[in-house]
């Protein structure tokens, strides 16, 4: 008995002690910023005012110029920073995957410390964000629609009263694309972007500018080819994203400032900002990071992040670190702030002796791990991985389905441009056996999913035989916003605790997504919702899906189709304008895939004339007969030689302008039935119509060598130009198509102005068609007006007439006709 009262009484003493040094520490503000680029912030050097109040907290504490995150999407990114771990090792790195509840998170070490942590993060209902280890709020559902308020809420009405510190991590999403800064920020610095010594010239500059504008204004990804971006339009898409900043500073931490100080709080609290990732402003020609122009990108834009601490009285005033720094850093430093021990596990390292100045410091090296296509990946892309390395002086990036390596020096080089694999084979190959071999300790220590150290448990419970049956949303529903209580509640058939594997496929064109989640229960339920993440859940029309048992993947449910409907005043979505542009890229593929493909598109195209009936075919005959008798006339004045070059001329023009709406579906069933491989037709038409009128120039070019030399240049413009647009299937036959426009208009305008005038004409009649070309495609939905085509269509114009003067100049000299 008595040894159990002093065992009893020893606990009491030990908790009273917890409680007294939990009472002591400092609060944590843990702030996360969406897609926030570091190189933006007034502080880090941006000359516009976009951060007073974020500045504030960096001349008041410690700022890490060169901070990165672990991968370049969000999740594992901030995973990354919630549980000190790599994205391999947390494992939290595709969609719908779940942490292992096993990983000792932030939340999760502070909470036995003394520290409430209460959830007020958005996104804790998605799958990537279970077992955060984060405590019920009871006024979550009630305020987490409301913007910013469930955090300034909180902080105002629920930090005060209570004896115990608080961990209070949130994460701002409004600086994602698109980039729509509101009433008030839209124009902030626009005039600026779009500065020109004249008003016209200004106003001309917003015109080329602003259907691209639009599409950044409104959708949530961009993917190469759906808009080509340029360096001319960094100005004003940095314009757009710098006003939202100065938003987040002015409506968010403007705000905390005064909280902080007119509560008292700021007297005994940590602030740390950070964020996911960074943002491509158009470097690279795309806007946005992983996830939203899916492409596998380790470059430091979209990797460095922010990184400031302050604690006054503590963290030392203005200080700027150099040294380079990961997401993985921010626990192991909150934990020894405040005095809490670090589990073993992490993997990133303490701040604090590099913060005081701890001569035994040693500089880091920083690993990244990405696939291909980030939240937006389809299983292909999942298997697709890149892999990065960085050091004080070197960056190394492995693209290992491609085995494809990039190095750069990024002291010397800090834009990375200039690769440097193939001529310093020493440092890539150590720095790639340092990859390697940090990549198989990761994976080695890699925690399993939740969702395999369940599987194989819903096999003890007794269910129905056969496949599931999905009772909600029935086929062909269309789910309506009902308020930000509003959730998606599926249900099926089978016992309603098991293990179920949800296969999906959703959306269209780039907001096409396929892969599989997991769910322990045949009633799953998904949101709350707020009415701008249910209108962007709206942009992946339609939803489609269906259930298995994952231990009976034999018996799958049919497939149920449904679609989301806007919330009432938000219209249809957006993207339907801008999204449904077929997708030009494509897979590389050879000549046979490509001249299979060819005899396919030729074989449906003879299928649709054989479908004409007899009487249609009579009638399209009657009407050509009509229209030659009557232009006979016109053609007899005329004359055979102009008439038959203008009518070849207007012809073609008719062509090109009547094809342009029906393009994209073409060019999309080439696609498919060339496996991708339709990519490659511009190049071979160029090619071979070029090896072709080499043969048959031979003969007229004589022995004058100096065209032979010119053709030679252009031909060499020509490969320039096929490289420069390589990305971009479609743009490649322009180089034809408007190469020969120049040629069919000299042919015709030739009959009545002498060379050199009929040359410059033929060329300024070919551009104006080129402008003709993009008005069409203006006022077509799903199409734009772009400048840059003009410019393509002009210099494929001249590069035409050049070749036709060299082929024809001496003849003319000798008064033939071309």
């Amino acid at each position: 008995m008595h040894s159990m009262r002093a065992a009893m009484l020893s606990m009491c003493i030990c908790l009273c002690a917890v409680y007294v040094q939990a009472a002591e520490r400092p609060n944590i503000i843990l702030i996360t910023i969406d897609t926030f680029r570091a190189d933006r912030i007034g502080y880090y050097g941006n000359p516009r005012d976009t951060s007073p109040a974020l500045d504030a907290f960096a001349r008041e504490g410690v700022f890490f110029r060169q901070a990165f995150s672990s991968s370049g999407w969000t999740t594992p990114g901030l995973i990354s920073i919630l549980t000190s771990l790599y994205a391999p090792t947390h494992a939290v790195d595709i969609r719908g995957r779940r942490l292992d509840p096993r990983v000792e998170t932030l939340p999760d070490v502070l909470r036995p410390a003394g520290y409430r942590a209460p959830d007020i993060f958005f996104l804790t209902e998605i799958p990537n964000f279970d077992h955060l280890g984060f405590e019920p709020y009871g006024r979550r559902q009630e305020l987490l629609f409301q913007g910013d308020e469930i955090f300034f809420n909180w902080l105002e009405n629920e930090a005060q009263g209570s004896t115990s510190p608080f961990f209070l991590y949130y994460h701002y999403r409004d600086l994602h694309l698109p980039y729509d800064p509101g009433p008030g920020y839209d124009e902030l610095y626009l005039d600026e972007a779009f500065a020109a010594p004249l008003d016209a010239i200004a106003a001309l500059k917003r015109f080329i500018a602003y259907e691209k504008m639009e599409l950044v204004k409104r959708n949530v990804m961009i993917t190469r080819g759906d808009m080509d971006f340029a360096a001319r339009d960094s100005s004003w898409v940095r314009a757009l994203y710098d006003a939202e900043i100065r938003r987040l500073d002015d409506l968010f931490f403007a705000r905390l400032r005064r909280v902080l100080r007119e509560t008292g709080l700021g007297e005994n609290t940590i602030v740390v900002v950070s964020a996911d990732h960074g943002e491509a402003l158009v470097d690279r020609e795309l806007v946005g990071h992983i996830s939203t122009f899916k492409e596998g990108y380790f470059y430091d834009e979209v990797t460095r992040i922010p990184l400031i601490m302050w604690m006054p009285g503590r963290l030392p005033a203005g200080r700027v670190v150099e040294e380079q720094v990961q997401c993985i850093d921010i626990m192991p430093t909150l934990l020894q702030l405040v005095d809490v021990e670090a589990p073993l596990a992490l993997q990133g390292e303490s701040l604090l002796p590099l913060i005081d100045g701890d001569p035994a410091w040693q500089p880091r090296t920083l690993y990244f791990e990405s696939s291909d296509a980030g939240y937006t990946a389809n299983p292909e892309e999942y298997q697709r991985r890149f892999l990065a390395l960085r050091t004080p002086e070197w960056k190394l990036i492995h693209d290992v389905a491609g085995k494809r390596y990039e190095l750069y020096n990024v002291r010397v080089d800090p834009y990375e441009v200039n690769n440097l694999w193939s001529r310093e084979n020493a440092v890539g190959d150590s720095l790639a056996n340092r990859l390697h071999e940090w990549n198989l300790y990761a994976h080695q220590a890699a925690y399993r999913s939740a969702e395999e150290e369940d599987n194989g448990a819903a096999s003890a419970v007794e269910v129905a035989v056969g496949p599931p049956e999905i009772f909600f949303p029935a086929n062909g529903d269309t789910l309506h916003y009902q308020g930000a209580e509003h959730e998606i509640r599926l249900h099926w058939s089978g016992a309603e605790r098991a293990q179920y594997a949800i296969e999906y496929v959703v959306g269209e064109g780039a907001y096409h997504l396929s892969g599989e989640i997991t769910e322990r229960s045949s009633r799953p339920v998904y949101g709350p919702f707020q009415a701008g993440f249910w209108n962007s859940l709206v942009l992946y029309n339609p939803w489609k899906f269906r259930v298995y048992r994952t231990d009976r993947p034999e018996e799958k449910s049919d497939w149920v189709t449904f679609h989301l409907a806007p919330s009432a005043g938000q219209g249809e979505p957006s993207w339907n304008a801008a999204m449904m542009v077929p997708m030009l890229l494509a897979g590389s593929a050879d000549l046979k895939n490509l001249s299979v493909g060819l005899v396919l598109g030729l074989a449906d195209l003879w299928g649709w004339v054989l479908s004409f009936s007899a009487a249609d075919l009579s009638a399209c005959a009657l009407v050509a007969v009509l229209l030659i008798a009557v232009s006979q006339p016109a053609y007899a004045r005329l004359g055979i030689v102009r008439a038959r070059a203008w009518a070849g001329a207007l012809a073609y023009i008719a062509l090109v302008y009547s094809t342009i709406p029906l393009l994209p579906d073409v060019w999309a069933l080439l696609r498919e039935y060339t496996q991708g491989a339709i990519r490659h037709l511009g190049i071979v038409v160029v090619v071979v119509g070029g090896v072709a009128l080499l043969i048959r120039l031979t003969a007229r070019l004589g022995r004058e060598w100096w065209r032979y030399l010119a053709l030679v240049a252009i031909a060499a413009l020509y490969a320039h130009l096929l490289g420069e647009f390589a990305r971009f299937p479609a743009e490649r036959l322009h180089l034809v198509e408007y190469g020969f426009m120049g040629y069919v208009l000299l042919r015709a305008l030739r009959c009545d102005i002498h060379p050199p005038w009929s040359y410059l004409v033929a060329w300024l009649a070919a551009v104006l068609v080129g402008v003709g070309d993009e008005c069409i495609q203006w006022v077509l939905p799903q199409r734009y007006f772009e400048v840059k085509d003009i410019q393509l269509n002009a210099v494929s114009a001249a590069l035409g007439l050049m070749v036709t003067w060299l082929a024809h100049g001496s003849r003319e000299a000798r008064g033939h006709v071309v």
